[in-house]
């Protein structure tokens, strides 16, 4: 009978991804889906006669830029060190004030009288930047449960702080492509792509 040394670790396999990791990745996947679903039935909306150009409120480019900074600040919190603390705290800090700066963004629509009913270009604008600034909301819950362990074991913080990471770059990047979509396309862009609507006049 062969006896096994007395520190032999038997080959369980390649070690199983972090859970956390996972998850977050199947969510994102989701979140991609649902908003390009959106943005679909967006450019197909646009091709109705009773569309009006979506409104271009100049505060969302300021609140694209709080947003950016966030994504940064979470970038070097990653990286362990003095200061990691503070980038964590600001990453979150830009990312509420991004949040803040929709929810005023909202208020001067509306004060202008460009509510959520009278155009269904309106109704998308709301559902676009609100559906977005919900997974920011989320994300906040998360950054704060980081946050609140920091003096935990220093290995789960750091897993912690990169998947908040990982999510802040998503959420900008879903911004960045919600922005362009609310810019860029056009009626006649979509005419272009998809031919005229059946039943228009030529």
């Amino acid at each position: 009978m062969t006896t096994l040394p007395r520190h032999f670790v038997p080959d369980t396999g390649p070690a199983l991804p972090n859970a956390g990791r996972v998850g977050l990745r199947v969510f994102m996947a989701v979140a991609t889906a649902l908003f390009s679903l959106l943005i679909l039935a967006y450019a197909m909306r646009m091709r109705e006669p009773d569309w009006m150009p979506v409104p271009h409120p100049m505060l969302l480019w300021w609140n694209t830029g709080a947003l950016v900074l966030a994504s940064l600040a979470m970038a070097q919190a990653r990286r362990t060190g003095a200061r990691q603390a503070a980038w964590l705290l600001a990453g979150g800090a830009l990312a509420a004030l991004f949040v803040f700066g929709q929810w005023m963004a909202w208020q001067q629509l509306s004060a202008h009288g460009e509510g959520v009913t009278v155009n269904p270009s309106n109704s998308f604008l709301y559902v676009f930047t609100g559906l977005h600034a919900a997974h920011v909301l989320g994300g906040l819950v998360a950054w704060g449960i980081t946050v609140a362990r920091l003096n935990a074991d220093r290995e789960r913080v750091h897993r912690a702080i990169t998947l908040c990471a990982t999510y802040w770059h998503f959420l900008l990047a879903v911004w960045l492509v919600l922005l362009a979509a609310m810019w860029w396309i056009t009626p006649e862009f979509v005419a272009a792509i998809c031919g005229p609507l059946y039943g228009a006049a030529p």
